[in-house]
């Protein structure tokens, strides 16, 4: 039987983890499209799964190479959304780490990094410009001064939650570089 679930995450790893605890329920990930979240009845912690952001679209010559290289090693790519792919991989299997190294970690948080930040910007930007469009309406007598100024509060607001998450992502590679540094 099927099962949509509709779930918003910033944090692809908290995200991750609770596809994890959706299978370890017996419920299998098959499908993502904006929030929308597809699963079906399997066993019990039947599947590992995983996400990465890739370099480029999955439809991108060198990310079909590396979806077959992953699909070599036992890997199913499950759905993607613009650069981001879900894999899984069956827990019978072994473990399922993507990233072995902590440089293959860092790239990662780098990629995304700069998918993060212009979203930042261009979310602030339009906000404070709604914003004081807004006040601007309000104080001289325009009709949309209200919802200017709802939909500029809103645009910060969400500037801030998606700043939060690059933030904690800049803090992990930062502490990822000073374990590098501890062994080597």
């Amino acid at each position: 039987m099927k099962k949509t679930a509709w779930k918003a995450f910033i944090d692809y790893e908290k995200e991750e983890d609770w596809l994890n605890s959706m299978s370890a329920k017996g419920l299998a990930f098959t499908d993502y499209f904006f929030f929308r979240y597809v699963f079906e009845d399997s066993r019990p912690g039947e599947y590992i799964y995983r996400i990465e952001l890739l370099d480029n679209p999955p439809r991108h010559a060198e990310s079909r190479r590396y979806l077959g290289f992953m699909a070599e090693n036992g890997v199913e790519h499950v759905a993607s959304w613009a650069r981001w792919v879900y894999f899984r991989k069956r827990a019978t299997d072994g473990s399922f780490d993507i990233y072995s190294d902590i440089d293959s970690r860092i790239t990662h948080y780098k990629r995304i990094l700069t998918l993060w930040l212009p979203l930042i910007c261009v979310d602030l930007m339009l906000g404070l410009i709604n914003f004081s469009n807004g006040v601007d309406s309000l104080f001289g007598n325009g009709n949309y001064g209200v919802y200017n100024l709802v939909i500029g509060v809103v645009l910060i607001a969400l500037a801030a939650i998606i700043f939060f998450s690059w933030n904690s992502f800049r803090l992990k590679i930062r502490r990822l570089r000073q374990e590098k540094t501890l062994r080597e």
